[in-house]
């Protein structure tokens, strides 16, 4: 009877101790299934990538140099990055002004010729500008003073400068006449009146409208 009795304490540890290593095995990695771990790890280590910082808003601005003539005269300007919207303005209203043409076109008009900016804003409050540059293109009429005396009636006059093709006329026209050729309207024909005498004046027009004089007097 004492005997069964230890037997029974002595089985009891022996059957625990063989579910828990049961269990154990259950649960555990394997030296297989370890290795392929370790294998997949190998070839696919783990690396922290850097973070770029964003790169900045870039507005920009075509062209940003450009010149005016003459009154009405008409620049397109074009805005291209930024975000959103464009607004556009100059730096002084009283030379130009700008008007929009699309979605990231406006045309700048010339007021009076002079220097003047032209600015674009986005909606994100970047800027950019272009710069307007004054030309005054002249024009001369040469020879500008002419003196017809002692019976000369005719004279060859030419303009300089401007833009053809050019438009002559006489100011008095019973004192002379302007004739030219419009193919070659850079020359003029200036013909007194026999017997007509006094100062005229004659005046030439290019196709910009700029205009340019000079003055025949006719005497005995």
């Amino acid at each position: 009877m004492k005997i069964w009795r230890i037997l029974k304490l002595v089985s009891v540890p022996i059957v625990c101790l063989a579910a828990l290593l049961a269990f154990s095995g259950c649960e555990g990695t394997t030296d297989e299934e370890s290795s392929g771990v370790d294998a997949y790890l190998a070839a696919h280590p783990y690396a922290s990538a850097s973070r770029d910082d964003p790169l900045p808003v870039v507005l920009a601005l075509t062209p940003l140099q450009a010149t005016a003539s003459i009154i009405g005269q008409t620049i397109a300007f074009t805005a291209s990055g930024g975000v959103g919207d464009y607004h556009w303005g100059v730096s002084d209203p009283a030379d130009g002004s700008m008007e929009s043409t699309g979605a990231n076109q406006a045309l700048y008009i010339c007021l009076q010729v002079g220097n003047n900016d032209v600015i674009v804003q986005d909606d994100g409050g970047h800027f950019a500008a272009a710069h307007i540059s004054p030309v005054v293109n002249t024009m001369t009429i040469s020879p500008a003073s002419v003196s017809l005396v002692g019976g000369a009636r005719s004279v060859s006059l030419a303009v300089a400068g401007g833009t053809p093709p050019y438009a002559w006329t006489s100011g008095n026209t019973l004192l002379g006449t302007v004739s030219y050729d419009r193919s070659s309207s850079y020359v003029a024909a200036y013909t007194a009146v026999a017997g007509a005498y006094g100062v005229n004046v004659i005046t030439v027009h290019d196709a910009e409208n700029r205009i340019a004089s000079a003055q025949i007097t006719q005497t005995p």
